[in-house]
């Protein structure tokens, strides 16, 4: 074999494998990757909906001050946003996985709204209210984890 195929073949089979990786990397993800992403987002989800629960039960205790809270709530708010975004970040690959978004975007919409009220509460009565909603979300969220795991 020449030095001229040689190099021919080696290239070739260097741009080849580039091209599987480029396109193993780019391809959409299957329902398996997907389907663990979407518990990544509850969990975080959950997360952040625990945190809000315990600094509202905390703050109107008066156990916690008011800059302490503060900075709990955007804490939780933050790991939220982050949940949030990797959640937009990757489209649903098939029917099922569609089906798996729905299930959960309604879930982290209503933790969003009710972590954001919560924190803004001005009363003991709000912050109760924002706790009460905070856990049963959480718990909404631990029963998709538990359901799709």
């Amino acid at each position: 074999m020449s030095t001229r195929t040689r190099t021919a073949v080696a290239v070739t089979a260097v741009v080849l494998l580039w091209a599987g990786f480029a396109y193993n990397m780019s391809r959409p993800a299957d329902y398996p990757a997907y389907k663990r992403t979407m518990l990544q987002v509850a969990a975080s989800a959950h997360d952040a909906t625990q945190t809000g629960r315990l600094t509202a039960q905390q703050k109107w205790a008066d156990r916690i001050t008011t800059a302490f809270a503060r900075t709990a709530f955007d804490e939780a708010g933050q790991a939220l946003a982050g949940a949030q975004k990797k959640f937009a970040a990757q489209g649903p690959p098939d029917p099922r996985s569609a089906a798996l978004r729905d299930a959960l975007a309604p879930l982290l919409a209503q933790a969003v709204t009710t972590l954001g009220d919560t924190a803004e509460a001005s009363d003991d009565g709000t912050l109760r209210a924002g706790a009460a909603h905070l856990d049963t979300l959480a718990q909404h969220l631990d029963d998709f984890i538990t359901a799709h795991e």
